[in-house]
This record gives C-alpha cells, structure tokens and sequence, in this order.
C-alpha cells in the first residue's frame, strides 16, 4: 500500500459516521437473506456492496481482493437462482411506468 493509501484507510476509520453507517448498510441485507424475506431487495442492495469491496482492495490492498471477488460470485450465484424473481420485479416496474 502507498503512504496515501494507508493515509485514507486511517482516515476512514479515525471517522465515527462513516464506518458505523457501512456496517449497518452491509448487515441489514444479511439479515433479510437469513430471515428468508426480500431477497431480491437484500441481492440487489449487495451488488454495491460487492462493486466498493472490490473497489477497495483493487486500490488499497491488492492481496485481500480475493474475499472481495468470492463476494461477488456468490452474489452472482445467488442472483442467477432467482432470476425469474428478478426478471418478474423488472417486468413489473416496467409495467408501472
């Protein structure tokens, strides 16, 4: 990691609002995942999560990129075995407009 890098990362930690905030927006679609409801809402909700993990590590820490695209496959996964409910809810706002 370069100085500027290691810079930042401190500084979002040292942050209290940015770090909590990140946490809750990751573990209210686990939670909608383990409960069984939404799960269209809560996959879809993950897909930035997924996009700013890779993000991250791609930029700041080449080696933990793995956990980041292991992330993203399983949401890949996820949503290709629901995909008729994806497909069913784009029909639908389709529709509304």
């Amino acid at each position: 990691m370069t100085e500027e890098s290691i810079a930042v990362y401190k500084g979002l930690l040292a942050n209290k609002f940015i770090m909590p905030t990140v946490g809750v927006v990751e573990l209210l679609p686990v939670i909608l995942l383990v409960v069984g409801r939404w799960i269209i809402v809560a996959l879809l909700a993950m897909i930035p999560i997924a996009f700013g993990i890779m993000g991250f590590h791609f930029a700041v820490d080449i080696q933990g990129i793995f956990w980041g695209i292991l992330i993203a496959f399983g949401l890949v996964y996820l949503l290709s075995m629901h995909f008729s409910n994806v497909g069913y809810l784009i029909k639908e706002v389709d529709t509304i407009g």
